[in-house]
């Protein structure tokens, strides 16, 4: 059984005394942990000003992970785009096993009030293979949702995988906290762009049937509108194909976008590819647009209303 609350609490100490491996001559200044005083994981706040969407949206994913100290755990490998903020290493221990590395800037959990890692609210699964750490830097927005992290999976055959991880996880965080890597991208990459700016207010207005509503961050790639009649509106950014419609194709300008109610949750999605990128393992950036009638209260059709959502956003990201 690993022993992950007691390293959990060492682990700041023994980065600022150890910092290299057996066998090797490198030194390392001291890390200063920022700690952060009670954070409330029930609200929709971020938990560290330079933890914000904006902020972890400008971060290289895999500069953060060359960033640290892999090469105390083996052979690092080269750079794998598999998510939109997330970078994988699929390297090799020292002994030659397996010791692959996913790190996500984005991700959901579930329960973050047992550990704490770099000061911030952590989860780590210790049942599981991989090993998963999460740490939280926004609240949840609400009873139905979770707080917004970024998470760490780790695949390997030594073990104790969930110690590497953790310390992983901590090197990220203090790197995000102190030199972040700031990616260059091209002005048409989803992943450099804020989706809470892809709709006007006027055009919000009329989505949510009259009742104004403001953006809320959900996490660095998604953002909501949540008007006070029940209706909600949600922009996402992902990767992968975009799912078939179940009714046919719509032309949001130009693109054939997929259309899929659903009479369960009073919704309609809309989603459509907006690039192909041969840098990401999954090759199609998408765009998703999301209109909920949560009362099912207010006379509307949300396929009709998400579908002029998303003509607005399709109009509003640069192409390229």
């Amino acid at each position: 059984m690993y022993r992950y609350a007691s390293l959990i609490a060492v682990l700041p100490l023994v980065l600022t005394v150890a910092g290299c491996s057996a066998g090797t001559e490198r030194t390392t200044g001291q890390r200063e942990t920022v700690p952060v005083a009670k954070p409330d994981v029930e609200s929709a706040a971020f938990f560290d000003d330079r933890l914000t969407a904006a902020k972890l949206r400008a971060v290289d994913p895999c500069a953060l992970l060359r960033g640290t100290d892999l090469s105390e755990h083996g052979q690092p490998a080269g750079d794998v785009l598999s998510d939109l903020g997330a970078c994988s290493n699929f390297m090799k221990t020292h002994d030659g096993g397996p010791f692959n590395v996913t790190l996500y800037l984005q991700a959901d959990g579930f329960d973050f009030s047992k550990h704490r890692i770099a000061g911030l609210p952590a989860e780590i699964t210790a049942d599981s293979d991989p090993c998963f750490v999460r740490v939280a830097y926004q609240g949840a927005e609400g009873m139905l949702s979770s707080p917004r992290s970024m998470q760490l999976q780790l695949d390997t055959e030594l073990p104790d995988p969930c110690s590497a991880a953790v310390q992983i996880m901590h090197e990220v965080v203090e790197q995000i906290r102190t030199n972040p890597p700031i990616a260059d991208r091209g002005p048409a990459e989803l992943s450099g762009i804020d989706p809470c700016t892809t709709l006007d207010p006027v055009v919000v207005r009329d989505t949510t049937m009259g009742v104004t509503a403001s953006p809320e961050p959900a996490g660095i790639y998604a953002c909501d509108w949540h008007a006070d009649n029940g209706v909600d509106l949600k922009v996402d950014f992902a990767t992968g194909t975009p799912e078939t419609g179940t009714l046919p194709p719509a032309d949001i300008g130009g693109v054939a976008a997929a259309v899929l109610p659903s009479s369960e949750l009073n919704s309609c999605r809309v989603e459509w590819e907006h690039r192909r990128t041969p840098a990401n393992v999954n090759g199609i950036e998408r765009v998703q647009v999301q209109v909920y009638n949560n009362n099912n209260k207010i006379p509307m059709d949300p396929c009709a209303n998400a579908l002029n959502a998303a003509r607005a956003v399709k109009a509003k990201l640069p192409v390229g």
